[in-house]
């Protein structure tokens, strides 16, 4: 399994631990960190709720700052980061984590990794990548990338087993700046003497002994389904069917909920707002067979997205065809027009 994930990540085998879901895997690399007072941990305030809890325990537990950086029409200002690096840097107070997610769970906007990587590097921060929205979606190089860490979940569009995903620890990690994990057992670690233990190499050092055989036998089948078919396939159809559902959503006078100003090629998620609540319009598709989901905006680091009400979410796949995203628009042409 981790063979096919690596060949699929641009990774080497030994840089993946097989975990639980993405945010264990994001929670065990974030709780290795070893933090101390004079720490920053930079991030932005579209992070996902279950990392921004972590890193609001870190600043009350450690004593960390946490720096959360405005976004700029949607997306991250890597030459703001940078010049926030720079003055850490200067300050010379502790070590800095900048941890992104590469795609929010309620818009198209891919962020721009790579640059955060690069500037990441420059200035000897850990860079932790969330990828669960994106592995399985779009081609991702996390070579290319230059994250630390990355998180990846199997359930989402990768269609494996809940209850799985993967950790990236970079073989080159920068483990100075790294402690252990935070819990350790005979597989993380050797025990080589009555007093002494060993960390295991590599990510290996993040597993533990007890694992599902079948929940493995099935994330590896969805990675072998995944590299078959390649994520440059599965990208340029999911995307064009998103595109396709985005024009009816317009033709029916919705807005999707994107940044003002999109990149170019857009990620397969597109959530809007109408009048109708967005649980009822879930339901209301779900009575006509067409899955969605409700994104609520609460969870940001800005307050004024708390007031604003949940949305509908809807995912194209690549297994999808035009005729069910044509179906789907029209179903909810009628649902937005009954008398409520």
């Amino acid at each position: 399994m981790k063979t096919a994930a690596a060949a699929l990540l641009n990774c080497d085998p030994a840089e993946l631990a097989v975990t639980e879901s993405a945010q264990s895997a994001w929670a065990k690399a974030f709780a290795s960190l070893d933090f101390r007072p004079g720490d920053r941990i930079f991030c932005w305030e579209s992070e996902y709720a279950g990392n921004a809890v972590a890193l609001l325990q870190a600043k009350r537990r450690f004593g960390v700052q946490l720096e959360v950086l405005p976004m700029r029409q949607g997306r991250v200002d890597v030459e703001r980061l940078e010049a926030e690096l720079v003055a850490f840097q200067a300050a010379r107070t502790g070590r800095a984590l900048v941890a992104l997610c590469h795609l929010q769970t309620n818009s198209s906007v891919v962020q721009p990794a790579e640059a955060v990587g690069q500037v990441a590097r420059r200035h000897q921060a850990v860079f932790l990548l969330d990828t669960c929205q994106t592995i399985g979606q779009m081609p991702v190089d996390l070579r290319r990338l230059g994250c630390d860490f990355a998180c990846a979940t199997g359930r989402k569009w990768l269609r494996g087993p809940r209850g799985t995903g993967l950790l990236y620890a970079r073989g080159d990690c920068q483990w100075e700046l790294v402690g252990e994990p935070c819990m350790l057992d005979h597989v993380s670690a050797h025990w080589t003497s009555p007093s002494s233990y060993h960390l295991a190499e590599g990510a290996r050092r993040f597993e533990m002994w007890e694992t599902s055989p079948a929940l493995h036998a099935g994330l590896a089948a969805a990675l072998q389904l995944c590299s078959s078919i390649g994520p440059e396939r599965i990208w340029e159809r999911a995307t064009m069917l998103a595109r396709r559902l985005r024009g009816r959503l317009q033709d029916m006078g919705l807005t999707c909920c994107d940044a003002e100003a999109e990149p170019e090629s857009r990620a397969a998620i597109v959530t809007f707002a109408a009048t109708r609540p967005a649980q009822e319009i879930k339901e209301a598709l779900a009575a006509r067979r067409i899955a969605v989901s409700v994104s609520p905006r609460i969870h940001s680091f800005n307050e004024s997205d708390w007031k604003e009400p949940p949305v509908v979410r809807l995912s194209p796949s690549y297994y999808n065809t035009e005729d069910e995203i044509d179906a789907a628009a029209a179903a909810l042409r009628e649902i937005l027009e009954e008398k409520t």
